[in-house]
């Protein structure tokens, strides 16, 4: 059995934690001779499952390792170990890096330059926006965003990495070929032209709760620092701002609004120390690595009012803000206008995509 095998092996087997995994790559010196140890040896190495040493000797005897090999070629994923020249250095220097990760797509030297945005999963439209304005900003600058394709503020700042000329890398905490959410299942394939999908999981792992806290320290791992944007107090990206204080990465927080549970979570970690952003701008000047980039700014995407305009689309467009969503009596107090020009305004603000409707007949700007 060669080292991938065994790597292969002891992910299939599916009892082995990072920090077990580290303990006997640590004990035994390589995969290759963690297989080849007597049970009994493998089980009195710390953090070690009781049953681990079991499921990896029914991995190896009924082939399941050798299988997944055949379906990572047939798939196209890419198994990559930690000894390969293009695994990820910031990686690697964690305490407890993952020896083998499935990836599709391609990781490069140009992410070495990384910065991870996390937040909420049930997001607003505030949270949406900025995490997308950032990713953005990112991207031009041609820093590689790091997010965990969930839900929400995920999702934003990896299609906004995108539309930004950008890369990006996901890091899921599925296998790769059972993707979740599952309706990110085709989005994580054009992700992967852009940069990376990747996971330490065995290809059909289901996305399991347990799993993103072990996903979590990966995607702050690969990352210069981490900004949270939109997170409550139980938020799973509160684990990954920790684990990037404990990796010595820079955190960073999107105040919010003070009465809104989703800005619970950035502005504790204001409190116990994590730098306050509101622009770009910030993150830059909290990482030295960052200071060197040339200085390009993302187009600005507000250079007045667009033309074509009546009057009174004109009038509810300046009014209407970007992230922060207006009732119909709240433009009516600001503008004077009457209900129906009002309404027939935003029809038509948001036929010429200028205006969009959230939830609760509240409206926003489109630059």
């Amino acid at each position: 059995m060669n080292e991938l095998e065994a790597k292969v092996a002891l992910a299939c087997a599916r009892k082995f934690t990072p920090l077990a995994m580290a303990n006997l790559l640590k004990r035994f010196g390589s995969a290759k001779s963690v297989v080849g140890a007597p049970k009994t040896e493998i089980s009195k190495v710390p953090k070690v499952n009781k049953n681990g040493a079991e499921a990896l000797a029914d991995v190896i005897k009924t082939g399941e390792h050798l299988r997944e090999i055949d379906e990572c070629a047939s798939q196209g994923i890419r198994l990559l170990q930690i000894e390969d020249a293009a695994y990820p250095q910031l990686l690697k220097r964690i305490d407890d890096p993952p020896p083998l990760l499935y990836m599709r797509g391609e990781i490069n030297a140009m992410d070495d330059l990384a910065l991870a945005i996390v937040g909420g999963r049930a997001a607003s439209y505030y949270g949406t926006a900025q995490a997308a304005r950032f990713a953005r900003d990112f991207a031009v600058r041609r820093v590689t965003v790091v997010s965990g394709l969930a839900r929400g503020i995920d999702t934003a700042a990896h299609r906004a990495a995108i539309e930004g000329g950008g890369r990006t890398i996901a890091v899921v905490g599925s296998g790769l070929l059972d993707i979740y959410p599952p309706e990110n299942k085709t989005f994580a394939r054009e992700l992967s032209e852009h940069g990376a999908v990747i996971s330490e999981f065995p290809l059909h792992t289901p996305g399991r709760a347990r799993n993103f806290p072990q996903r979590n320290r990966i995607i702050s791992g690969l990352s210069l620092g981490v900004l949270v944007v939109e997170a409550t107090r139980r938020s799973g990206s509160l684990i990954t701002a920790r684990l990037a204080a404990e990796q010595g990465r820079e955190v960073f927080a999107l105040p919010g609004k003070v009465d809104s549970d989703l800005s619970q979570g950035p502005h504790d970690l204001i409190r116990e120390g994590a730098s306050l952003v509101a622009e770009p701008a910030h993150v830059y000047e909290g990482l030295e690595m960052l200071k060197l980039l040339p200085e390009e700014k993302a187009p600005d995407k507000t250079p007045g009012v667009p033309q074509g305009m009546s009057p009174t689309e004109a009038a509810l467009w300046k009014v209407l803000k970007p992230s922060d969503g207006m009732t119909v009596d709240e433009l009516m107090g600001i503008t004077g206008l009457a209900t129906q020009q009002i309404a027939s305004g935003l029809l038509t603000l948001e036929m010429k995509r200028l205006a969009k409707a959230l939830p609760g007949k509240r409206y926003v700007r489109l630059d």
